[in-house]
């Protein structure tokens, strides 16, 4: 089964607009920070959807009586520790009663291949829901692999991942091990360079949004 992939970008011109300024090699950590934080806004707005309401009746001030949405349960953020920090709180403006798990990642390099290692997450001992991982390049795609693996093994109920640009290859890695996994992104390239960067990308979301170099 390949993975449904959305590309938000080509949906509306907003999109295109926060990828301009990202993609931007001018842009500031301040400004780069504050769009990747709309980004994980405009993602919300689209991977609603696929998460779990139930209608509701409220009263307005006026006295009378209206049905609306609300979330069928609880609902769980997996932020890729890094760039993913404003991202979260993007999407979490949003939908201000999700919950919020981390998960932390290194790479492995070897010869011929690359691995990768987690080395520290906060996540509930069982999900009661469903839950949205969260990285905004989704580039070998392995991280975001392993966090939708800890998800799943968990107990979430569905997992989605949203990004801000995945590369081709990384969307064909999720694809070859969770198929059914719905991905939601901005943007989608076509190549990683040799040090597994994404072209034509925006460079190391993680410097640029925290403006600290390792």
């Amino acid at each position: 089964m390949v993975a449904a992939v959305r590309v938000i970008g080509g949906e509306t011109p907003l999109a295109r607009y926060v990828l301009k300024v990202l993609r931007d090699r001018t842009t500031g950590f301040p400004e780069f920070r504050r769009y990747v934080r709309i980004a994980g806004s405009i993602l919300a707005v689209y991977i609603a959807g696929e998460l779990g309401w139930v209608e509701e009746e409220v009263e307005t001030p006026l006295g009378a009586k209206a049905k609306e949405l609300a979330p069928a349960g609880p609902v769980y953020l997996v932020g890729i520790l890094g760039a993913s920090l404003p991202m979260v709180e993007g999407f979490a403006s949003m939908m201000p009663e999700a919950r919020i798990a981390l998960v932390a990642a290194r790479r492995v390099e070897e010869p011929g291949r690359l691995k990768i290692e987690v080395y520290y997450s906060r996540l509930p001992r069982m999900f009661d829901g469903p839950a949205v991982v969260l990285d905004p390049m989704l580039a070998t795609g392995k991280t975001v692999a392993e966090a939708v693996r800890l998800a799943r093994d968990r107990g979430a109920s569905k997992v989605v991942i949203g990004s801000i640009i995945a590369s081709r290859q990384g969307v064909e890695y999720i694809s070859s091990l969770y198929g059914d996994t719905p991905i939601y992104t901005l943007a989608l390239d076509p190549e990683l360079d040799e040090n597994y960067f994404i072209v034509p990308g925006l460079g190391d979301a993680g410097d640029r949004a925290l403006g600290v170099e390792p």
